[in-house]
């Protein structure tokens, strides 16, 4: 009787552990998309930009000058979804913002990819910022 009582103790542990393990992903996921809304609403580029590794360099990257006149009147999330290992999210979200000299309110919809570094335990966005014209 021991042996089947250690086994599914064991069983139990593993689960709890990989619970855990996933909580900590959730929160750590948590800080990261609210840093980086945050970068965003208050026109820090910067700081988004540093949550960044791009997969492909190739893709936009606003021009600096530009960047200096976008003032961000909103960031709403429409859209989550998260694989199967919990590792990946892929996200859509709605940007409205406005450009100082032209005052003319413009929306876009911003696909976001984050992926989890279990190495450093943090998450970093894939996509480029946001396409600011």
């Amino acid at each position: 009787m021991r042996i089947p009582s250690l086994f599914l103790l064991t069983c139990l542990l593993l689960s709890a552990c990989a619970a855990v393990d996933d909580s900590k992903k959730s929160i750590t996921l948590d800080k990261a998309l609210w840093q980086y809304e945050t970068a965003i609403r208050w026109v820090d580029f910067s700081s988004a930009n540093s949550l960044r590794r791009p997969e492909d360099e190739t893709v936009y990257t606003p021009d600096p000058a530009l960047l200096k006149h976008i003032k961000v009147t909103s960031y709403n999330v429409l859209e989550t979804s998260t694989s199967e290992d919990h590792a990946e999210v892929q996200m859509t979200v709605e940007i409205i913002y406005y450009h100082d000299e032209r005052m003319t309110l413009t929306t876009i919809t911003d696909k976001q990819t984050w992926k989890y570094d279990p190495e450093i335990k943090a998450w970093y966005i894939t996509t480029p910022l946001p396409a600011f014209r």
